[in-house]
């Protein structure tokens, strides 16, 4: 091959590289600057061939997974309006390492609170919200073993179950952090490696499950102050109570069980905490129950306001809805242990960049966020995407405008204290269950 035929392959790849690069996801670029994947590569030490999928790609590409309508890799290549093989795509996706996620992870929510970190805070502190999930997947032997499976009175379940527990602005429905482990794994377990992640002063607001005196006692440790519904076997009656502002809210002195001890000698005798009775409507009953929080001074911090924060703890449901169905995320994809970390840093990172996308048409338009529609988001953000690829280069500024008013005006109404049944109204198809692996069917079929 002489240096004339050389030079046109070498220009004809960086032809189709930057048809498949200027094809993916143009709407968000604005906000994902080719750049800072480039820089962030570098920082995480990973050093790559130029080749036809490079990082930039393989990332809008696995971003794009989770908003293609079938949540598949092959589906989101088409969506750009590419084609390629997936051996290939699965290769890309194996190259690019997991701390080049975690790091693009990162510097999307410093950049997101930093733009908007005056505007969502109650009283000088970043509300978080916490709850967590499972996530299902391939019925790999390899996920199998290192995931686990749920054990249910009906036995075991047929695919590997990860849990994830998530942590965000409960303002904002940004994921701040997340972390997932197999399925053993408990939530407060899953948490303790996001604590360190928070901002100290951030007011943790979680359910019952992230109530105890030793989780209380972890969190003022790392600088973080907490809300959360009281521990079901926890006896009010029985505190030793401190101060009394009104019946119904005071402050109390709560020990440590003896294992606690046992296991950490360096705790306290006791932590004081603020019990605040509230009434809410809980599955359509109304129940009568206390509030556990560290903020102690009732000027400072009203209990009408704590009350609040606990009931907008909801919107976790929200945020675990977006993630599992707008973006796939109920069953991932991959078929190696890496693969599904990676490819569920995709499926938060595109959610962020939507709810980012979000953020800055409220701004603009000077509404409430929370009230902008996010499935007309994902829909006008694909739709421009497909228009900006083959936009000439002086109308992108114009049309990524025109987006954020398009985004403005898909505002859903406001509708408190709604609530609906967890009802199916249309029948399911009536097809057998298998409950073995396909190859395992495949197997016993050929046999008989």
């Amino acid at each position: 091959m002489n240096n004339r035929d050389i030079e046109w392959r070498r220009k004809k790849l960086e032809g189709v590289r930057e048809q498949i690069e200027s094809g993916q996801l143009n709407a968000l670029r604005e906000l994902l600057p080719n750049e800072i994947i480039q820089q962030i590569c570098e920082d995480s030490a990973h050093y790559f061939r130029t080749r036809l999928l490079t990082p930039l790609a393989t990332i809008f590409h696995m971003i794009s997974t989770g908003i293609s309508r079938d949540g598949s890799f092959q589906s989101a290549w088409q969506f750009n309006g590419q084609s390629g093989k997936s051996g290939s795509l699965a290769k890309a996706r194996r190259r690019l390492p997991l701390v080049v996620w975690q790091r693009l992870d990162q510097w999307m929510i410093q950049e997101i609170d930093r733009e908007n970190s005056s505007e969502y805070h109650w009283r000088g502190h970043r509300m978080v919200g916490v709850d967590g999930t499972c996530v299902s997947m391939n019925d790999e032997k390899e996920l199998m073993k290192h995931f686990g499976r749920c054990n249910t009175r009906h036995g075991y379940s047929r695919f590997p179950l990860a849990r994830v527990t998530l942590a965000f602005n409960l303002q904002t429905l940004v994921t701040l952090s997340h972390e997932a482990g197999n399925y053993t794994a408990g939530e407060t377990e899953l948490l303790r490696f996001i604590l360190p992640r928070l901002q100290r002063t951030d007011v943790l607001v979680g359910d019952r499950h992230f109530a105890g005196a030793n989780l209380y006692w972890e969190y003022q440790q790392v600088g973080i102050e907490f809300i959360t519904r009281t521990h079901h076997q926890l006896q009010v009656e029985r505190l030793k109570v401190v101060e009394i502002f009104n019946p119904k809210d005071k402050i109390v002195q709560l020990s440590f069980s003896p294992q606690h001890r046992r296991e950490n000698p360096a705790l306290p005798e006791f932590i004081l905490v603020r019990l605040i009775q509230t009434t809410a409507k809980i599955k359509g009953r109304e129940e009568t129950f206390w509030i556990a929080t560290s903020l102690l001074n009732p000027h400072q911090y009203p209990a009408q306001e704590i009350q609040g924060w606990l009931k907008k703890r909801w919107k976790v449901e929200t945020l675990i809805e977006e993630l599992k169905i707008w973006f796939s995320a109920d069953v991932l994809r991959s078929k190696t242990i890496a693969g599904i970390y990676k490819e569920l840093y995709a499926r938060v990172i595109g959610l962020n960049l939507i709810h980012w996308l979000m953020l800055k048409s409220a701004k603009k338009h000077s509404k409430n966020p929370e009230r902008i529609s996010l499935a007309a988001t994902l829909r006008l953000a694909s739709a421009y995407s497909l228009k900006m690829s083959t936009a000439p280069g002086w109308n992108l500024p114009l049309l990524y405008e025109t987006l954020l008013d398009h985004i403005a005006l898909s505002t859903v109404p406001y509708r408190p204290d709604r609530t609906e049944p967890r009802m199916v109204k249309r029948d399911i198809k009536h097809y057998p269950k298998l409950k073995i692996s396909r190859t395992e069917w495949r197997n016993i079929a050929m046999a008989a």
